[in-house]
């Protein structure tokens, strides 16, 4: 949502198209969301590793740590979308 209020559209159908949401996600949030999206980035590449190679995991910790910078980030996106965009927190409560 945050990306589409922002004027960006990512075609899921386009090689590359999850790193481009997070490069237009860091466009829209601004500073504050480069540590989530390097963070997120770095998350992509291993899960290619896991998915491509098979040679790694992710272990229990690794995967409570991915929940706490969602969080974190589900954060920087509400308190954007509040700020700029208050009709659209609106909806999103209701809907």
């Amino acid at each position: 949502m945050i990306l589409a209020a922002g004027g960006y559209r990512v075609s899921a159908t386009l090689p590359g198209h999850h790193q481009t949401t997070f490069e237009a996600a860091h466009l829209v949030l601004g500073s504050a969301a480069q540590p989530f999206t390097e963070y997120f980035e770095t998350c992509r590449r291993k899960r290619n590793v896991i998915d491509y190679d098979g040679t790694e995991v992710v272990t229990e910790s690794q995967a409570r740590e991915l929940l706490a910078e969602t969080e974190g980030y589900w954060e920087l996106v509400e308190r954007c979308i509040a700020q700029h965009h208050p009709k659209l927190k609106r909806a999103a409560r209701n809907g």
